[in-house]
């Protein structure tokens, strides 16, 4: 059985890795550029990343934002 040289590449997913980060002089530098980065997004991604903290406090790792029930209910239990 005769095999390709390309049956030995190893094919792995593309992606990119590059991420910033950036050192600050003060915690006030710190504040102004974490204002300035919040204030580039639309309310909706800033919606999406408040669900994903309210995700990751309780442990809810099942939510997709893609799939959201149209029904809401809110029960008083008394």
């Amino acid at each position: 059985m005769k095999t390709k040289d390309t049956d030995n590449e190893l094919n792995e997913p593309s992606f990119n890795y590059q991420r910033e980060f950036h050192v600050f002089d003060s915690f006030e530098e710190q504040a102004a550029f974490e204002r300035r980065q919040m204030q580039e997004l639309s309310p909706v991604e800033r919606l999406r990343q408040l669900r994903q903290f309210i995700n990751i406090a309780y442990g809810m790792h099942g939510y997709d934002p893609n799939n959201l029930p149209t029904i809401h209910t809110v029960r008083i239990i008394e």
